[in-house]
């Protein structure tokens, strides 16, 4: 017998025609009825359902106890109890509204009012919900809903200002899955995000979840790294939560549980709690709904005991807020239908035609009617505003929401709990009451936010930190790299597990700074023989084998991409380092210093001057006279012996003295410019190199160097184009030497581009190569972590106060300072001048000795020559003969002989023979010779016509296969929901009457929400091929199959798409229901963790019209973002782009991005129209990838027979959703054939709980249970099948495996494939089933897509975002500045300059597209503008952006994004220096006073040496003992100027005298050398040292007004503020610091550096001490999230490569230290007062030797002219003159001759007069 198995198959469209055409006219005429109908939906026995009722019910009485509130009509109240059940609430729905009901109150929850809402919204009866919160429930979609409530939109709200407030930046979200705990958690996540704050893991529960599944999502949620959580939940089961929690030890200290309203909802209720419950909340946070004190609420508080005693309340129960909304909307209903009937209103109903068509059998559909007042009566209701109720003032906003929302904040804390704040819309959080506030301004600014303390779980009072490591107490598990090459930054110590090295000691001393314990294990990444490779290490992160990576890493865009990075420890960046030649070695290098022009004008100077002084001197002059040859021989060695001041001639006429002087001048100057430069050729190392920079290595095609396993290797090939096969992978520094030393033509490289931190390393001891050229990126390294890693920000924290503290400093002198060349050898080989830079000098003075001793001996032969042939001659005049060896050592005799000597023998014998040739005349001389789907379609939908011909197909095909199903065949039914939600709603409770054992539907995800509730009550597998929302999960709707692909991977892929192309930010378009929502949920959170975002969400009504699409669309024009993903439905998804084209939004830099229903439409309706394709031109789109195979091509051929004739009003083409549709008949046959396999029957069973339910003539009843549901959704899952769209085959979530979709793009009249994306590899040109052979690979290398033709028919990539002001200018605040205008100087109103502005203008230059803009000036033009005001007035809207002099400081960045720093700078201390060389002794300075006394002692010592050595056989050294004593005086400090003249005799003196010379020589080149130096280079010295010794003082400090550096001082260092004094310009800087604290200035000043350098660029007495001790940047200032912001950074990073930056740099600052020509002179030029004590020493010396002299010439005269004095005497005072003057004039030793002969003459005159005196005497 052939069982026939009925299938029901809904068709529904994704729009809907809610509202009726069909009604009765209004009648003016009113008759208020006795009694008006309300329906009243909800759970009696919930905490919220039990208050509501009570509430409801007495103000149902107390509104029927007015009569003036309904002009006499009485309330008749209707309850329906939806006991916890969405489906329930649906029956409850249906049954009330066949009592002529004109309003629900309720329902409570929001599951059962999005159903609910439906059946509003067809009836037109205002469904008014007290505790309805789900922010989703909107007017677009649900017009007759009206939340009489607050939404969750607002304490969603309230918890992210929550969360901001204390500083924490992740939350997880535990959450109910169902509408209620999805929505309201997307919506919690949007709030998140706009505080920079987000959801970091979200846990579902599935509704009454039982308490092991609790247990299961806890313990993921406590192995997560956050410890902030929020449980949004019911209040039935919340509790049990947190007892779980409480169990799991989560609720002890470091844990924060923010807790929605429910909590204090069952507090409120159920007061008091048990012990239990209260100690499982303890420490917990919750909010609950504010509604201010009145006499009203009092009053109702005070009733409240009596209303729920007795035998209306089973027990007493507390009042919650609920229930003053509860009572508040029944007053709200009753004032909204008196004013109806105010207005005339009547209550009429009319039939709906399209229920009518349904009603068959049992279910009597027609029996529900629409309100044809009902449009008028919810008017009113949203008009009350003259209504105060329980709840406080009641009205109403254009969103349908009520105005002022406020939530009361509540700590709970022992056995009750403390209220610890407000929160409102109005103005945050605060202390203060709302309707305090609400007096006031709003004040929604950081500062104004306030909260009262807070007892946290574990009892503590401390804030939790609010996250731990993701590894739940393990030791962090640290990858740190296994290097091979430099040990110095990473090594492992071997034979331990232990890591040391540079990046190690920094990160350890970052972690010692942590508020709390870090455990942590070092693991080795690489085998130990290469460096590994740094990208697979962080790939590892984002895999979860390491927790973090420590080591060398360099921070990359791409790498950023994976992880995040800690602030850099260490600035580094890319270099080339290639060999060099020393020009020192060169044989030849004595030669250099003059070029050869200028050694020939020297060498013809030295005769000319020669020829000229002899010419001068040779007439009067002995000395240049004399046989021609002497002369010529005079002037040479007279002209080149004045190059070392030897010369002996002297000069006797005044010409010649004039020109000698002169020349010795030059002669002086140039032995002096010779020394100084030859000086500087040996001993300063002069290199060279082929290699200039990194441009001339790009422009050669020499192989390059780089380390294996570094970032060099991408960034030269894929940013410089250096094709690969120039490069070579070295690993380790012995392969760079080996390498570089080989060079390009021994198969080495030209060059090596590595880091610098390396390289400085490397060339530490390595002095044949060199840095070539300047740094050509700018980069740093850092410490890795997953992605939103707190302990990335606290490890940055750490690294700041690590570099202020100094102790970054020293881990890096300790690991890394090295001189260059610091080895022994190397600095040897630097230092001393080696013999191969001389042997050239020494070979020609070498020469020169030679041919001197050749000449030489070829005279001397000549000359023995004639001496031999004269003895000959004589010898044979006397007969003697001569022998051999007679004539050697005659010859050896000659040359020992002194040449005077023997030319006197020799004219002595000419003489001879000139006799013996008179005598002998004859005598001659002689000569010398790297299963199954349910869709419940609308037949005229794009899915639904293709979806009914694919099924109708398949049904045939499983029916004609005798090899399935045997025996048993499938009844399909089939109707159409013609786009409405309750007609199928009413066809899916319909069709529930019969044995329906699966349902193929419903299309839409929609409908998919409401008939979900119907199969998971009656246990009917529901499935879907084509309800793509990925909210339709299985733990909230178990019986539903997905049997096409979740919007989960269509909104993966989008994301990949917009990675791929580098864009950051999209505005999602989309229909405000369940489909469009939940899919852009899934969107955000995809682009969340790719780092991107949905800037601007646009949802539109499903009805919506051209002028409200028109409206959305220009909103969205206005916005920033030019990526746009629309994700809707066909029915106005087209509509949608023909209004983006009339505006003008489908051209030329944007981008659309369809989701696919586009290529649904476009494979549907081919070819659309011409107007069509116009509209769409450029657009991507997706779809479902279907790979191909035999099966599905004969299903394409069978397509067009299977579309004409009967079975179609057309031809329609063939679409993805047809084939799963196909498929899904398939997948249900073969589940019910392995169902009957395990012995399943079909049966079905009565619902009890539907039996209870009221349903008057539709007789809901008649729906049963599917005995063997559960058995068939099992072997649905199971099934593994092949069909049209491939493999077919669940994981154990309940989706397909294996999605893929191919990415299309609209071109011409068509499409083309630009790709495929699938979950095994991204993004790719293969098909999915051939990658899917291969290992997942999601590298960005990886990711490729082929060309797109853009809108606009723009092939090249747009850009993705505009400016938000729609063409206005750009508003750049730019700071009037006072000092400093080098960097920004603001003329007038237009003219703008400085290096701030050229770095900007440049940067914009290198953007791919215009700016417009317009600077702003800043400031009053008389003190310096505040810089962190600058930035807040852009968070305030003032200004777009801000340029200028900013620096980049933590407390900025919390305002504004910064662009990358285009100069660096930080603080530094600035004070008077003094320098030491103006010291009139300054000469003495060079030597110690020890080291004069010792040269002193020696000049004496050897002084006395040598005359012990020559005295008593050299003449010099004899004579009387005064003459001697100043003999050994003379001689030894003689030897100091070389100017001795003593001739050293003795073989040992000698050898003292050259020993001592050189002595002498050392001495005076040191002494030479370090007098230069104190004389030329500044010394310098001050009493502040830096900023700790400016710190330990008291005296006041320095800085410029409005720069950070105060706040810096004062809240950092902990400098007293009153010490601190302000200044406004450089010339207040430098009169403060030269007054000093003493009168009146400051000891220093702290400033930027980039300001100091220029301050001191003109004025040296002043200098930086100490070191710097901030690191900072400057940077532009854009509002958060601006993408122009990331470009401007990677413009300036252009900048800065190709060298502009520096050209602009250069241009404003580059300034040499005190380049002013004054300042210059005082340092080059020596002055006088460093010399006035030598010239008065030499003054004194001179003076005392003119007065000795004086003395001793006037004994002189007294002795030898005694008769010249005796006649003065009576001569006048001139002739005594006259006479003194002409006797110094005389030589002394004609004075002394004179008077000697004078003596002579008077002692025979006194002999005389003796005789004569005897005589005369006698």
């Amino acid at each position: 017998m052939t069982k026939v198995l009925l299938l029901l198959v809904f068709f529904l469209a994704v729009s809907y025609n809610l509202f009726c055409s069909t009604g009765a006219s209004v009648n003016f005429t009113t008759t208020i009825p006795d009694l008006v109908n309300v329906g009243a939906l909800f759970s009696f026995n919930s905490t919220i359902g039990k208050v509501a009722k009570v509430a409801i019910e007495s103000a149902v009485e107390d509104v029927n106890s007015n009569p003036a509130v309904l002009g006499g009509a009485k309330l008749k109240l209707i309850l329906h109890d939806t006991n916890y059940s969405g489906f329930l609430g649906m029956i409850e729905a249906l049954a009330l509204l066949e009592h002529k009901t004109v309003a629900l109150i309720g329902p409570q929850f929001s599951v059962t009012a999005h159903i609910v809402s439906h059946i509003a919204n067809e009836l037109q009866v205002p469904l008014l919900s007290f505790a309805s919160t789900d922010p989703t429930l909107s007017s677009l979609e649900y017009p007759y809903f009206v939340r009489t409530t607050q939404s969750d939109l607002f304490q969603m709200s309230a918890i992210a200002d929550m969360v901001s407030h204390y500083g924490w930046r992740d939350v997880i979200a535990l959450y109910v899955d169902d509408d209620y705990g999805r929505n309201g958690v997307a919506t919690l996540g949007d709030k998140l995000a706009r505080k920079r704050c987000q959801i970091s893991y979200k846990a579902p529960l599935r509704p009454r979840g039982t308490r092991e599944e609790i247990t299961d999502v806890l313990v993921k949620v406590a192995l997560m790294e956050s410890r902030v959580i929020v449980l949004h939940t019911y209040e039935n089961w919340g509790l049990e939560v947190l007892n779980v929690a409480q169990h799991l030890a989560m609720k002890n200290s470091g844990y924060v549980w923010i807790v929605t309203d429910w909590l204090s909802s069952v507090m409120d209720t159920e007061s008091p709690l048990t012990s239990k419950a209260r100690n499982d909340i303890q420490g917990v946070l919750t909010l609950k709904m504010y509604t201010p004190d009145s006499k009203q609420k009092k009053k109702f508080v005070n009733r409240w005991k009596n209303l729920t005693s007795g035998e209306k309340f089973n027990s007493p129960s507390g009042l919650n807020v609920y229930g003053l909304y509860a009572y508040d909307t029944v007053w709200i209903l009753a004032k909204a239908i008196g004013e109806f009937f105010n207005q005339g209103g009547n209550i009429s109903f009319t039939k709906d035609s399209r229920l009518s068509e349904i009603s068959e059998r049992d279910f009597n559909f027609d029996s529900m009617s629409i309100f044809n007042g009902g449009n008028q009566l919810l008017h009113n209701i949203l008009e009350v505003n003259n209504m105060t109720g329980l709840t406080g003032p009641i009205k109403f906003n254009s969103d349908g929401n009520l105005m002022n929302p406020a939530y009361e904040i509540i700590n709970v804390v022992g056995t009750g709990s403390r209220r610890i704040g407000f929160w409102s819309n109005y103005s945050g959080l605060s202390v203060l009451p709302p309707e305090v506030l609400y007096m006031k301004p709003p004040n929604l600014s950081t500062s104004s936010q306030q909260l009262g303390s807070v007892v946290w779980p574990g009892e503590t009072t401390q804030k939790p930190r609010g996250w731990v490591f993701a590894n739940h107490g393990k030791p962090l598990r640290i990858g740190v790299p296994n290097r091979v090459i430099y040990p110095d930054f990473v090594s492992k110590v071997q034979g331990t597990d232990m890591f040391s090295g540079y990046c190690i000691d920094v990160f350890t001393a970052a972690l010692n700074l942590l508020p709390y314990g870090v455990p942590y294990k070092l693991i080795a990444f690489g085998d130990g023989h290469n460096n590994p490779k740094f990208y697979d290490l962080l790939r590892l992160i984002t895999a979860n084998v390491y927790d973090a990576a420590v080591g060398d890493l360099a921070i990359t865009t791409g790498r950023t991409k994976l992880v995040d990075f800690t602030q850099p420890y260490i600035e580094s960046g890319l270099v080339v380092v290639a060999p060099i030649r020393k020009q020192t070695s060169n044989a030849w290098a004595f030669l250099r210093p003059f070029t050869p022009k200028m050694w020939c004008v020297t060498g013809i100077s030295f005769l000319v001057v020669g020829v000229v002084v002899w010419i001068l001197e040779h007439r009067i002059n002995d000395d240049f006279r004399g046989p021609p040859k002497r002369q010529i021989g005079t002037i040479l060695w007279f002209s080149f012996s004045t190059l070392f001041f030897s010369h002996r001639e002297r000069t006797k006429s005044s010409l010649g003295r004039l020109v000698l002087i002169i020349w010795l001048f030059v002669v002086l100057i140039l032995t002096s410019s010779y020394t100084a430069s030859l000086t500087s050729i040996l001993t300063v190392e002069q290199l060279s190199s082929p290699i200039k920079d990194i441009h001339s290595l790009i422009t050669s095609d020499d192989p390059i160097g780089y380390q294996r396993g570094s970032f060099a290797k991408n960034y030269l090939t894929e940013e410089l184009n250096i094709d690969k096969s120039r490069l070579v992978p070295l690993n380790s520094a012995e392969e760079y030497e080996k390498a570089l030393k080989d060079g390009a033509e021994k198969g080495g490289v030209a060059a090596v581009v590595d880091e610098r931190a390396y390289m400085e390393v490397f060339l530490s001891t390595r002095c044949e190569f060199s840095i070539i050229g300047q740094e050509f990126t700018k980069i740093g390294w850092g410490f890795a972590f997953p992605r939103d890693s707190p302990l990335a920000i606290d490890m940055s924290t750490a690294i700041l106060q690590l570099s202020e503290n100094g102790d970054l400093q020293r881990i890096h002198d300790k690991w890394l300072t090295r001189s260059a060349c610091s080895s022994q050898g190397a600095k040897q080989e630097v230092d001393r001048l080696n013999l191969k830079s001389f042997w050239g000098l020494f070979a020609m003075c070498g020469f020169a000795c030679l041919l001197a001793f050749l000449v030489f001996f070829l005279q001397i032969i000549r000359q023995f020559a004639r001496h031999s042939r004269d003895l000959d001659e004589l010898g044979d005049a006397s007969g003697r003969s001569s022998s051999q060896p007679v004539h050697l050592q005659t010859f050896l005799s000659f040359v020992g002989e002194k040449e005077e000597v023997i030319k006197s023998r020799s004219k002595k014998r000419k003489m001879e023979r000139t006799s013996i040739r008179n005598t002998d005349e004859d005598k001659s001389e002689t000569g010398d010779s790297n299963k199954s789907a349910s869709p419940i379609l609308s037949f005229e939908t794009n899915i639904g016509k293709v979806a009914k011909v694919a099924i109708e197909a398949a049904i045939k095909d499983v029916n004609s296969d005798s090899t399935t199903l045997v025996g048993t065949k499938l009844n399909v039914a089939m109707q159409d929901s013609n786009h409405s939600g309750i007609r199928a709603i009413a066809e899916a409770l319909k069709y529930m009457e019969g044995e329906t054992v699966a349902i193929i539907g419903p299309q839409d995800s929609v409908t998919a929400h409401v008939v979900c509730h119907v199969s998971n009550e009656l246990q009917v597998p529901l499935l879907s091929f084509s309800a793509s929302d990925p909210a339709l999960s299985s733990l909230q709707f178990p019986y539903f199959v997905r049997t096409g692909q979740s919007d989960l991977y269509q909104m993966a892929a989008i994301t990949e798409l917009i990675a791929y192309y580098g864009w950051r930010e999209v505005i999602a378009i989309y229909g405000d229901d369940e489909h469009g929502r939940n899919g852009v949920a899934a969107l955000g959170d995809k682009l969340a963790a790719k780092r991107c975002k949905i800037t601007f969400k646009a949802p539109l009504s499903a009805v919506a019209t051209k002028d409200e699409i028109t409206d959305l669309l220009i909103k969205v024009a206005l916005t920033e973002s030019r990526i746009l993903v629309v994700h809707t439905s066909a029915s106005w998804g087209l509509e949608l782009f023909h209004i983006a084209q009339y505006l003008g939004m489908v051209g030329s830099g944007y981008v659309w991005i369809a989701t696919d229903w586009l290529s649904t439409a476009m494979d549907t309706n081919s070819p659309l129209s011409q107007d069509i394709m116009e509209d769409i031109q450029g657009v991507l789109s997706l779809r479902m990838h279907t790979p191909d195979s035999v099966l599905r091509r004969r299903f394409v051929s069978r397509w067009k027979y299977l579309t004409n004739g009967e079975k179609s009003n057309g031809p329609i083409g063939l679409n993805t959703y047809g084939l799963y549709a196909y498929d899904t008949v398939w997948l249900l046959a073969h589940a019910l054939e392995s169902f009957f396999r395990q012995g399943g029957n079909i049966s079905f069973s009565k619902d009890s709980r539907l039996s209870e339910a009221r349903g008057g003539k539709l007789h809901l009843d008649a729906m049963n249970i599917f005995d063997g549901g559960n058995l068939l959704l099992r072997s649905i899952f199971e099934v593994n099948m092949t069909g049209l769209s491939g493999s077919i085959k669940y994981n154990s979530d309940g989706d397909l495996m294996d999605p893929a979709y191919e990415l299309i793009n609209v071109i011409g009249t068509g499409y083309r494939r630009i790709g495929y994306w699938s979950n095994h590899s991204g993004l790719s040109v293969v098909p999915p089933e051939a990658v899917s052979r291969k290992q997942p690979n999601f590298s960005s290398s990886n990711q490729r897509l082929y060309g797109v033709i853009w809108p606009g028919q723009n092939t090249q990539k747009p850009r993705g975002w505009v400016f938000p002001n729609n063409g206005r200018h750009l508003r750049i605040g730019v700071p009037r500045r006072v000092s400093f205008r080098e960097f920004v100087s603001v003329t007038g109103t237009d003219t703008i300059t400085g290096f701030c502005i050229d770095v900007f203008t440049a940067a914009l230059n290198l953007l791919p597209y215009a700016v417009p803009y317009k600077f702003i000036p800043f400031g009053d033009g008389h003190n310096n503008p505040s810089g962190t005001e600058l930035v807040r007035l852009i968070t305030a809207g003032v200004y777009d952006a801000a340029v200028g002099d900013i620096a980049i400081i933590t407390n900025r960045t919390r305002m504004v994004d910064f662009t990358q720093p285009y100069i660096a700078s930080g603080l530094v201390v600035v004070a008077p220096v003094w320098k030491l060389n103006s010291n009139a002794w300054a000469f003495l300075r060079p030597f110690s006073p020890l080291m004069w006394g010792v040269i002193v002692v020696f000049f004496l010592a050897v002084g006395a040496i040598v005359w012990t050595l020559e005295h008593r056989q050299n003449d010099d050294f004899r004579g009387p003992p005064k003459r001697q004593v100043v003999t050994v005086f003379w001689f030894s400090f003689s030897t100091m100027f070389f100017a001795h003249r003593e001739n050293i005799v003795s073989s040992l003196g000698r050898l003292v005298i050259i020993v001592w010379l050189f002595v002498v020589f050392i001495i005076n080149s040191s002494y030479t050398a370090s007098l230069t130096s104190i004389l030329t280079v500044q010394q310098l010295s001050s009493p502040i040292k830096g900023i700790d010794g400016l710190k330990s003082s008291n005296d006041p400090i320095g800085y410029q007004q409005g720069s950070f550096a105060r706040n810096y001082l004062v809240d950092e260092l902990n400098i007293d503020e009153s010490r601190l004094v302000p200044f406004n310009s450089a010339d207040e800087y430098a009169k403060a610091l030269k007054d000093g604290p003493h009168k009146g200035g400051v000891a220093a000043v702290v400033d930027d550096r980039a300001y100091i350098e220029l301050f001191l660029s003109t004025r040296c007495e002043f200098s930086i001490v100490g070191q710097e001790f901030t690191k900072n940047g400057w940077g532009f200032a854009f509002p958060r999230d601006s993408p122009l912001a990331v470009d401007m950074s990677t413009a300036i990073l252009k900048l800065s490569e190709n060298g502009d930056l520096q050209r602009i740099h250069d241009k404003w600052l580059l300034r040499s230290a005190c380049t002013l020509q004054g300042a210059k002179l005082e340092v080059d030029r020596l002055q006088l007062n460093s010399f006035w004590g030598l010239f008065l020493l030499c003054g004194l010396a001179s003076l005392a030797a003119l007065v000795i002299y004086l003395i001793q010439t006037l004994q002189q005269f007294s002795r030898h002219h005694p008769e010249d004095i005796e006649s003065s005497n009576q001569s006048s005072r001139s002739t005594q003159i006259q006479t003194f003057l002409s006797f110094v004039d005389e030589k002394e030793e004609e004075v002394k001759s004179r008077s000697k002969r004078r003596n002579i003459e008077r002692t025979p005159n006194r002999k005389d007069e003796g005789r004569l005196s005897n005589a005369s005497s006698n």
